[in-house]
């Protein structure tokens, strides 16, 4: 049995996998899109068609116009077609070419000085539509949908933006540049070629004009297991050791705790029994109980304007 999936344009992909949906990312098990493999003209291809909820948040425009051209430059998947409209989009299938990165791939220093590198890269890039927004106004929308969504969120929640404010007027203190960066260190958006173990970045949702050093912040929230080993992978990654911008980093970390943890809080009230988005932001909302708790995020929160 052979499934037809029509795209953008009167297009028809044969699907070869009988309907079953794969993963877009494992994160998410890819509940943001349908996504659905199969070829078209021949060529073997991942579409991805952003679900109604996922439009809600997620730029659209931004999205499609970072991976086209994150794929043009070789920092993510090609993509073979695109349709901001539909929120489609047509992307080379590296399922046999590649695998997905585990945090298993951060214990080895070959794997993070290419994740490091391949991050810092995005900033050469000149997407046609550009999203400007930090992970600190992306919590500030978040909360605004909370709202208007009706949606119960914990009462810590307040706690955490209350510390996150104060860290945002540190960090804004201190000034900053904006660049172009990827915006998510969920290493499930990274992909390892099986030949070469060179990488690939997917999933630009979150890609925006930002501080670098708040994706250099997600990164390390991701690959470390505490702080004395954030301290190693900053320092590789940064070339030196820098006291003040390493709890900015950590800071920027865990607001996106925050940030994921809301997201899997607003797609739970737009589109109920969403369980692969539920799981993961209970998860980032624990990560963010441990991290913002207690005196050493006081401490912390001082270092970054000293």
């Amino acid at each position: 049995m052979t499934t037809k999936l029509e795209l953008s344009g009167g297009r028809v992909l044969s699907d070869r996998m009988d309907g079953t949906p794969t993963m877009a990312s494992p994160s998410w098990w890819g509940a943001d899109t349908l996504r659905i493999r199969g070829r078209l003209d021949d060529v073997a291809v991942h579409v991805r068609r952003y679900t109604d909820a996922a439009r809600s948040y997620v730029n659209v425009p931004a999205a499609v116009a970072a991976t086209e051209t994150a794929g043009a430059a070789g920092l993510g998947p090609a993509v073979v077609s695109s349709d901001v409209a539909s929120g489609e989009l047509v992307l080379a299938d590296l399922t046999e070419t590649h695998r997905t990165a585990t945090l298993a791939d951060g214990n080895t220093a070959e794997f993070v000085h290419s994740y490091f590198e391949i991050r810092s890269r995005v900033g050469d890039l000149k997407p046609t539509v550009v999203r400007e927004a930090t992970v600190f106004d992306d919590i500030r929308e978040l909360g605004f949908r909370l709202g208007e969504a009706g949606a119960p969120v914990p009462a810590e929640l307040t706690y955490f933006r209350r510390v996150l404010d104060d860290a945002e007027k540190r960090i804004k203190a201190t000034d900053f540049d904006r660049e172009l960066r990827h915006g998510d260190g969920n290493l499930s958006n990274v992909m390892v070629s099986r030949t070469d173990g060179s990488l690939l970045l997917l999933d630009w949702d979150l890609a925006a004009m930002i501080d670098p050093f708040q994706d250099l912040g997600v990164a390390l929230v991701e690959l470390a297991e505490d702080e004395a080993h954030a301290r190693e992978l900053f320092e590789v990654a940064y070339g030196s050791f820098d006291e003040a911008l390493l709890a900015r980093c950590l800071f920027y970390g865990y607001a996106d705790h925050v940030r994921q943890g809301m997201l899997g809080m607003l797609v739970d009230a737009l589109d109920p029994g969403s369980f692969e988005y539920s799981k993961f932001g209970d998860w980032q909302l624990l990560r963010a109980r441990l991290a913002l708790s207690g005196t050493r995020s006081g401490e912390l929160l001082r270092r970054i304007d000293r």
